[in-house]
């Protein structure tokens, strides 16, 4: 059996964060359970030592957000905590050899480095991004960092939604942010999330936006992207609303997976030379906020965030198409899967 974490929001039915079961046998999931109250916690990233860091997120800029360090084995515990107004997280994710946690604050333009020390968090450094906004003016209305993470080599590369922009930084020896580069994406992608492929120096770049996924160069000297080709992940032919939003990458590097919160679908394309359409499948639910694999990739779970579901899908390895096994089991207003195990592959 495996088990998961839930990252969610607290606006309707939710009331903080939840585990589940998944049985890889038969693709069914089971026991539900809130194992810590928290206001919006938006965003999971598992470290070392079977830790669970969360973002606690008000979702106004008056109140303190924080992070916290829980248990994974009794996350009734927290483990470190700190709370700040300038904490509004979008995304957090944790080095585990430097103890360091990485946050993207959307809605006040800051990203904030944190050290992880024996039952405390500490502050290390803020910084803010700068730059020309995006034309879209419902959510381009200012600077607003998406998504923070490492890349292969230890760089930190951050999407900043509002200004089409992505930006790599270094951390120096005294844990400051350092700018060493910055992509400049079509007007209007909105950048959300990236992931990388690790068997090449080439990333993917989701666009919310614009319902299109970027391929990438990196050059590993300079810490500079540069644009391959863009592939649309929805049909020409949508003209109603559409936000691309979580992206994943099988572990042999061979197929790549977007939901997209609109269209409600889950858009699977074969890596090669280029990005290659190949299933543009129903997600199963309303606004597939975030996917994830099992542990051995045999299954795709996809959280729904508006109809309150989780949809499971059985993962072909060899084509990597999915095909849809079950949709009824209920996860309140779901936004983060995260495995309390590390991935197999």
């Amino acid at each position: 059996m495996e088990k998961y974490f839930l990252g969610t929001y607290t606006h309707r039915v939710s009331k903080g964060i939840y585990s589940f079961d998944f049985d890889p046998s038969n693709g069914q999931a089971s026991n539900l359970k809130l194992v810590h109250e928290a206001v919006n916690p938006f965003y999971l990233a598992l470290g070392s030592e079977h830790i669970l860091y969360c973002i606690n997120n008000n979702n106004d800029v008056t109140k303190p957000g924080g992070i916290m360090a829980i248990d994974v084995d009794n996350p009734s515990v927290v483990k470190a905590s700190t709370y700040d107004s300038a904490i509004s997280g979008t995304y957090i994710a944790y080095n585990d050899v430097k103890r360091l946690i990485y946050l993207a604050n959307y809605d006040i333009n800051e990203l904030s480095l944190y050290h992880v020390g024996h039952n405390r968090i500490e502050l290390q450094d803020r910084t803010h991004n700068n730059g020309v906004v995006g034309p879209k003016t419902e959510q381009q209305d200012g600077p607003h960092p998406h998504f923070i993470n490492q890349t292969p080599d230890g760089r930190l590369p951050v999407c900043d939604l509002g200004l089409d922009r992505i930006f790599t930084y270094d951390i120096t020896g005294k844990n400051q942010f350092e700018l060493v580069a910055t992509l400049v994406l079509p007007a209007g992608f909105g950048p959300r999330h990236l992931r990388f492929n690790k068997e090449k120096n080439i990333a993917y770049a989701v666009g919310e936006l614009s319902s299109e996924v970027a391929s990438l160069s990196y050059d590993q000297v300079t810490g500079e992207f540069k644009i391959i080709d863009i592939n649309a992940t929805i049909p020409a032919s949508w003209t109603k609303h559409n936000g691309a939003a979580a992206i994943r990458i099988s572990g042999d590097n061979r197929f790549l997976y977007i939901s997209n919160r609109g269209y409600n679908s889950i858009a699977v394309f074969s890596i090669g030379d280029h990005l290659k359409l190949i299933q543009n499948v129903a997600a199963g639910g309303d606004f597939p906020w975030d996917i994830n694999f099992s542990q051995t990739e045999d299954f795709v779970l996809v959280a729904n965030q508006r109809s309150d579901n989780l949809s499971v899908f059985s993962r072909n390895a060899k084509t990597g198409t999915l095909k849809l096994v079950n949709n009824h089991f209920w996860l309140p207003e779901p936004l983060a899967i995260v495995a309390a195990e590390k991935p197999l592959k």
